[in-house]
């Protein structure tokens, strides 16, 4: 993590009673790369509030509004609760299987 952290990457962390039950990760402002959430936790607004809070974090840090994600196929459903939307089929790399996704946030300001 250590070296994720040093090369672009802002890790956010879910704590409940001391015990860790969720991780964020964002790559370069822009990427959601990581979001996992313990299963006992899972379908209790973890993943959007962990999402939010890198959402918010990437906007501060100069983000306008742009996001991508290659999910998996399990994973998919989560990310278009949270407003992402395939680019494309499925995809492979070295071996893994992936859909692109993007967000597009209408309220902030567009790249020129």
């Amino acid at each position: 993590m250590k070296k994720y952290m040093r090369s672009g990457y802002r890790y956010h962390v879910a704590e409940q009673d001391s015990e860790l039950i969720g991780v964020v990760a964002v790559k370069n402002n822009i990427h959601l790369y990581h979001l996992f959430v313990a299963e006992s936790y899972h379908r209790q607004g973890v993943a959007k509030r962990l999402w939010t809070v890198a959402m918010e974090s990437c906007l501060s840090h100069g983000n306008t509004g742009e996001f991508t994600v290659n999910s998996s196929s399990y994973a998919r459903g989560v990310y278009e609760k949270l407003g992402f939307v395939a680019q494309s089929g499925q995809k492979e790399n070295n071996g893994v299987v992936y859909f692109p996704m993007k967000l597009e946030l209408k309220s902030c300001p567009k790249k020129k």
